[in-house]
């Protein structure tokens, strides 16, 4: 394989590990137990009122969980990212 070849297979591999971060659900527990869900890094299943009535500082724990986890997936996609396209970009070498 060449060395475009396995830049362009990481690459794949850290945008899809990237997008599968974003995407997993996130959860926070409440004192008594019961696991309030806060959607995944980018919303989606995110409801405002649900988390609002389990508790008032829950929003605020369920932001902190999402921004967290959005810093650590869109690195991860940018540089999945990056690789594929700089596979694409650079030249194959015309001496073989």
């Amino acid at each position: 394989m060449s060395p475009r070849t396995v830049i362009a297979v990481v690459g794949a591999a850290f945008f899809l590990a990237g997008l599968l971060i974003m995407l997993l659900p996130l959860s926070a527990d409440s004192p008594e137990g019961v696991a309030v869900s806060c959607g995944n890094s980018v919303g989606i299943g995110y409801d405002a009122v649900v988390v609002e009535a389990e508790g008032p500082a829950f929003v605020e724990i369920c932001g902190r969980l999402r921004m967290e986890r959005l810093a650590w997936a869109a690195p991860v996609i940018v540089v999945g990212l990056l690789c594929v396209a700089g596979s694409i970009v650079v030249r194959r070498d015309s001496s073989r």
